[in-house]
């Protein structure tokens, strides 16, 4: 009889409303959850994107701070990003990352690249890659955004993301990493402009269009 009474007593808390998680921390996720999802809806409804942004780098040891003018060409899993003089470009299967500096250029597999960022690939798979939470609203120039930090699930070079969304369009306004030596990265968007027409072969690097040029292929 004890134990039945027991069984009950655990089923009634089970299928009631007020037995359900409704700590302020399950409430963050959920609504980070939300809101990115939104977000990544947003993205997902453009065939094409162009998004113009200043990339900055900040590091504590040693004291330093960079600015990087910077622009991204996107379209379905292909990518063109330029950061200064370096590029980094994907057809969705290769990813090429061109050090004109150097005249270098590094050949991978799209699928060994899963730590590559741009302004918008924290939304693409945070559901499954990432635990998310809610931190707060806030002003961002003339804009209020949402403030939400994204925490890798698995080893990972950057210990934490941090995205802000206009909580009325949904559209990305920065993104930043943060690594384990004291380093943060902020893509900060100054322009955004969907369904941009790009040619093809945007989305490919041909190193025979740059003399003396060093290949890595690590393919």
């Amino acid at each position: 009889m004890i134990l039945l009474l027991q069984s009950l007593i655990m089923l009634f808390f089970a299928a009631s409303p007020a037995y359900q998680d409704t700590s302020p921390q399950k409430v963050y996720e959920e609504k980070a959850e939300k809101i990115l999802r939104e977000a990544s809806e947003e993205i997902k409804s453009h065939e094409s994107l162009y998004i113009r942004f200043d990339f900055i780098v900040t590091n504590t040891e040693p004291d330093l701070q960079e600015q990087t003018d910077a622009w991204l060409y996107t379209k379905g899993d292909k990518y063109f990003m330029k950061v200064g003089y370096n590029q980094f470009i994907s057809d969705g299967v290769t990813v090429w990352s061109f050090l004109e500096e150097v005249n270098e250029v590094h050949i991978s597999m799209a699928e060994d690249a899963g730590e590559t960022i741009t302004p918008t690939s924290l939304l693409e798979n945070f559901t499954a890659d990432f635990r998310s939470k809610w931190i707060r609203e806030e002003r961002d120039g003339d804009k209020n955004v949402h403030i939400i930090d994204l925490v890798p699930n698995e080893p990972h070079a950057f210990f934490k993301y941090r995205v802000a969304i206009d909580d009325l369009s949904r559209q990305i306004r920065y993104t930043e990493a943060y690594d384990r030596q004291g380093g943060t990265y902020r893509y900060e968007i100054t322009a955004f402009d969907p369904n941009p027409e790009i040619p093809e072969n945007q989305f490919f690097f041909d190193p025979d269009q740059y003399p003396g040029i060093e290949v890595v292929d690590l393919r």
